[in-house]
């Protein structure tokens, strides 16, 4: 059938935007493709709006700080083959951070699955491009019949929604997209579920709550679970009613105030000393929404990290799977973190605080620690010195952007930005913390701007990580998205060149340099003026403060090439098998 002979019924294209917009679906980010055009014209009918990237990676990330910015799912576009792989990356990062993404791809139309189909992958005779996308995703479908397309389509934003939320991929031959169907898409909505939060049984809930409340040295420890759970308040109040200090992973930062006397500090390789202290020493831990990782408990080191020996772990987590995966646990609750505390806090206003046995130098001392540590912090800040400090960079950001403003900043700073930093809500900082994709922050950006188009964003970069998807500027130009990058230009990869210095292994691939061995990277100011976007070069550091101010003021995508030192001055506290593996230890953990 023709798409003039169809008088009758909607496209398959159609359906599928019907239901992404039942999910309240509103924006997509994506690119054009032969297998995707119906899709477009569907887009174009609707009330979703599209924002056209020029690689397909930087609608991944887009669609991912979309989420994080405003909790609300988007969607991603591409077509067969090498759209779908450029994309792969973006959804890993939004997989290990919760992000729920609904990607929409094009296929090979159904009769030609196997027959070597244009950009169809067929060398080992499986011809299934969703073979490639399942290890990156929540669920991926390749739909196989025209009947099983708005089915497929809901299961895939149920899932990208539910539980812990992340990337769903759905794959729809092209012949499906274009196909008219005589039916009706009433009750959509109806089709959703009514919630995508679980709660835990009455009996756990007691049992857990029990064992934190009777701890002598009791702790709290919130990961991206509890950022994603939106719970900063019930998190705070519940530390405040049993005087329980309060840690985060990287990903959990925000989950209280870090102004608050209940903070803590961070976990991490290069994580806060008290934090490490706090986690080392607690004899009962409530760990709410955090794998537990390697990067979390410092390449799993007693010493440092959670030791088992001395530490009951009460573990939430809305995935049964992460349940006692890494260490074994005194009481394992499935549960949405916020669900969980909120009743927690029911049982704690039951209990007085006089009847807790809870030493009173437990979270007072926390105060000691951090106002050292601050003053650490506030030495390094106010460096005036050429280069750049990216301590000092730090600083004049917090300054100049307003406390609901969005900051996002990639894997090379991810851990300074952590220490230096202030964060006052979870929903005001991003970082690519599980995956940790270099130049997730940069395109990142748009999606949150996107979404929060009223509120400064700033995304602070390394000049590798700009440099890989600094297409993201053109598709800020093109859609008027007022994202300000900060460019930490050092001429070279320099989070990673650090580790070469310490094991003395030379600085081949870490160094940007011409052939002549002069220090080389492009003017990006000058890219950014060529894209349209503004732009401007920063040596000085009573510079920056001015610069970051008409950057925010001029409500353009604006782009500030700033100078940096090579060598932040901030300090690990944690731990890294990998320093051991380069010096040729043997790691313990194995």
């Amino acid at each position: 059938m023709s798409r003039k002979d169809a008088e009758h019924g909607v496209s398959g294209a159609e359906a599928v935007v019907a239901v992404l917009e039942s999910f309240g679906i509103e924006i997509c980010f994506g690119m054009c493709g032969h297998t995707n055009l119906w899709m477009l014209d569907a887009i174009q009918k609707s009330k979703i709006r599209f924002v056209g990237v020029r690689h397909e990676q930087v609608a991944a990330h887009a669609a991912d700080g979309y989420f994080r910015a405003t909790r609300k799912p988007a969607a991603v576009l591409t077509t067969i083959g090498p759209g779908l792989t450029n994309a792969l990356t973006g959804f890993g990062d939004a997989l290990l951070d919760g992000s729920a993404v609904v990607a929409i791809v094009g296929d090979a139309p159904n009769y030609f699955h196997g027959r070597e189909a244009f950009q169809e992958l067929s060398e080992h005779a499986e011809a299934d491009q969703i073979s490639i996308v399942r290890p990156l995703v929540k669920r991926a479908w390749r739909v196989s019949h025209r009947a099983t397309l708005v089915p497929n389509a809901i299961e895939a934003c149920n899932v990208a929604l539910s539980g812990n939320p992340g990337p769903t991929v759905l794959s729809v031959p092209l012949n499906f997209f274009s196909e008219f169907r005589d039916e009706t898409l009433t009750n959509l909505v109806n089709r959703r579920p009514t919630s995508y939060r679980s709660a835990a049984p009455e009996e756990q809930l007691i049992l857990a709550f029990d064992l934190l409340s009777k701890g002598q040295r009791p702790l709290i420890l919130a990961g991206g679970g509890a950022v994603n759970s939106q719970c900063q308040s019930e998190i705070t109040e519940l530390a405040e009613l049993l005087k329980i200090p309060v840690i985060t992973t990287l990903s959990g930062q925000g989950s209280i105030r870090k102004d608050h006397n209940l903070y803590g500090g961070f976990i991490s390789t290069v994580g806060t000393p008290q934090a490490h202290r706090l986690i080392n020493s607690c004899d009962v831990l409530l760990v709410l929404g955090s794998r537990l990782g390697e990067m979390e408990t410092s390449s799993f080191d007693s010493a440092i990290s959670i030791n088992t020996s001395e530490t009951k772990i009460i573990q939430v987590d809305i995935d049964p799977r992460q349940i006692g995966r890494q260490y074994p646990v005194a009481v394992g609750v499935v549960s949405d973190v916020k669900l969980l505390i909120s009743e927690f806090l029911k049982l704690a206003k039951k209990v007085s605080s006089s009847n807790r046995s809870v030493p009173a130098n437990w979270s007072s001392e926390i105060e000691v620690e951090r106002k050292e540590w601050q003053k650490e912090i506030k030495d390094s800040s106010n460096w005036d010195g050429i280069p750049i400090s990216v301590e000092r960079m730090l600083s004049d950001i917090r300054e100049v952007l307003p406390k609901e403003g969005i900051f996002l900043t990639d894997v090379g700073i991810r851990h300074i930005v952590a220490q230096q930093f202030d964060v006052y809500s979870s929903q005001t900082h991003y970082l690519a913390s599980g995956w940790g994709t270099m130049g997730g922050a940069v395109a990142a950006a748009l999606g949150a701007k996107v979404g929060c188009p009223d509120v400064p964003v700033i995304s602070e970069v390394g000049d590798g990580a700009f440099s890989s998807v600094i297409s993201s500027v053109i598709t800020a130009v093109e859609n008027d998205i007022a994202v300000v990058w900060v460019v930490m230009n050092n001429f070279g990869f320099s989070s990673i060149s650090v580790y070469q210095a310490k094991h003395g292994l030379g600085n081949l691939g870490t160094s940007f340099k011409t052939a002549t061995g002069k220090p080389y990277n492009p003017d990006f100011a000058a890219l950014a003026i060529a894209c349209g976007a503004c732009g401007e070069t920063v040596t000085n550091p009573s510079e920056l403060k001015p610069a970051l101010l008409r950057a925010i003021a001029s409500g353009r995508p604006y782009v500030l090439d700033v100078h940096t030192d090579p060598a932040p001055k901030f300090r690990a506290t944690g731990k890294w098998d990998v320093n051991d593996l380069l010096a040729g230890i043997t790691s313990k953990n194995i």
